[in-house]
């Protein structure tokens, strides 16, 4: 284990074994199922403490791709990485740049949706890319999703994927009887230049009258503005 704030303290490997231990001390009432001895992680130890919890794990029962991607953002948040490409680099550097860009697909469901689902390991390697291109084309999907999952009656794997499932059906239908002006927000300004305005804040020009000479005076009107 390390320490993630002063007094606080989380696992980088052991918790099926303290699951166990919970269930036996549960089930028998006995203070020796009570106690776990733990070893701590110094800072400098912990990228090689989580590179050999996923290999265990890898070994033991095979992660999901959710579960990869899962620890690489923990990780991160810990402090462990720097960031999201040098934990999967080190925590997946024997894997394939294929399945370490499956992986990295994976981050984006773990960021949007992790405090919301109950089953993520369940998620599968095909349904879990679909979610991911969905999010990158559209992030607020993401917080859709969310809020579908956290209203839903769901008690097992199979509840999950079918609201998971049923949410890109519709999403698809509902997106091909669309134009692509009203998909998104889009606006239409004088002289054909088309601004559509997405969820995450970003702004984007679109038009044959965006010549060089025009994105250069809107380019000097920012700096002045921002400036």
């Amino acid at each position: 284990m390390t320490e993630l704030t002063p007094g606080t303290y989380g696992l980088i490997s052991g918790w099926r074994r303290c699951q166990a231990l919970r269930h036996l001390h549960d089930d028998t009432g006995l203070a020796r199922y009570g106690v776990a001895l733990a070893l701590i992680r110094l800072p400098r130890d912990r990228p090689a403490a989580y590179v050999m919890m996923v290999e265990e794990n890898e070994i033991r029962v095979g992660l999901s791709y959710y579960e990869r991607a899962r620890i690489a953002v923990k990780a991160v948040e810990a402090g462990v990485f720097k960031d999201e490409k040098q934990a999967l680099l080190q925590l997946f550097h024997g894997a394939s740049r294929t399945k370490r860009s499956k992986i990295r697909s994976f981050l984006g469901l773990v960021r949007g949706l992790d405090a919301a689902l109950k089953f993520p390991a369940a998620i599968g390697e095909r349904l879990g890319l679909r979610l991911a291109k969905m999010f990158e084309q559209d992030p607020e999907t993401a917080l859709l999703l969310a809020q579908q999952l956290r209203k839903g009656r769901i008690t097992s794997a199979e509840d999950e994927q079918a609201l998971i499932a049923g949410f890109l059906a519709g999403r698809t239908k509902r997106e091909k009887g669309q134009n692509p002006i009203a998909r998104y927000n889009d606006q239409v300004l004088p002289g054909g230049v088309v601004v559509r305005l997405h969820p995450d804040g970003r702004i984007e020009l679109r038009g044959t009258v965006l010549r060089l000479d025009l994105r250069r005076q809107l380019l000097a009107w920012l700096c002045r503005s921002l400036g």
